[in-house]
């Protein structure tokens, strides 16, 4: 028995203890989820220990200047791992901060850049509506009025005078229930998309397993023959 025909059956295998889900929770679904868990915490170790062993240990021997850099992760990690003894976890939390401040930055970072930024950079300008015509304005306007009220659907602060109030919710108050007209549609489309990729790789799957019986079948005959 080779070990493409090994491969070959194990993958059908689990493949099949994945899809005896649809039945409901089972032992069965159990063993492949943990076996995903265990492989996947085994690959991260795998690969952070070489990544250490081959960059960390090196530029520690050495004289170089990246030996200072390299120094404060390392101490860094070796802090973060007093938050596993109840005793020493304050030490820890030096660089759970830092992880924190570091993920907070990155995640508004890439909510302007990624996001807002080239949300307001697509609505276009007045020129750019203009030259596609009629069509164009009115595709512009959309554009702008969802950009617009997608942001204000998230104000939820309201100011305290009776006067402002009720201008607050005559302007921003509407256009945040617009906002989330566009919401509810874009996180509509993003379902729909989402389930139709997850529909794609549950035919493929289905047909590996039908092909990968195929193959073990004939396999094991031309064996047996």
């Amino acid at each position: 028995m080779t070990a493409d025909l090994i491969g070959l059956i194990v993958g059908t295998l689990l493949t099949l203890l994945v899809l005896s889900y649809i039945l409901g929770d089972n032992p069965l679904y159990r063993l492949a989820l943990h076996l995903l868990v265990g492989a996947t915490v085994g690959y991260g170790v795998a690969v952070t220990t070489v990544t250490v062993l081959q960059t960390v240990l090196p530029a520690l021997q050495s004289n170089s200047p990246d030996r200072i850099r390299v120094l404060i992760p390392v101490i860094l990690g070796i802090l973060l791992l007093f938050k596993g003894f109840p005793r020493w976890s304050a030490w820890g939390n030096f660089s759970t901060a830092l992880l924190v401040g570091v993920g907070a930055a990155v995640a508004v970072g890439g909510a302007l850049v990624g996001t807002v930024i080239p949300q307001t950079a697509a609505v276009g300008s007045l020129n750019a509506w203009l030259r596609g015509g009629s069509a164009g304005l009115i595709n512009g306007l959309i554009a702008m009025i969802g950009t617009v009220g997608a942001v204000l659907a998230f104000a939820f602060a309201v100011p305290r005078q009776p006067t402002l109030r009720r201008l607050w919710n005559g302007s921003v108050g509407v256009l945040g229930q617009v906002g989330r007209l566009f919401l509810l549609a874009a996180f509509g489309a993003a379902f729909g998309t989402a389930l139709t990729a997850s529909l794609t790789v549950l035919i493929g799957r289905v047909y590996s397993v039908v092909i990968g019986i195929q193959k073990i079948i004939a396999a094991i005959g031309m064996g047996g023959g």
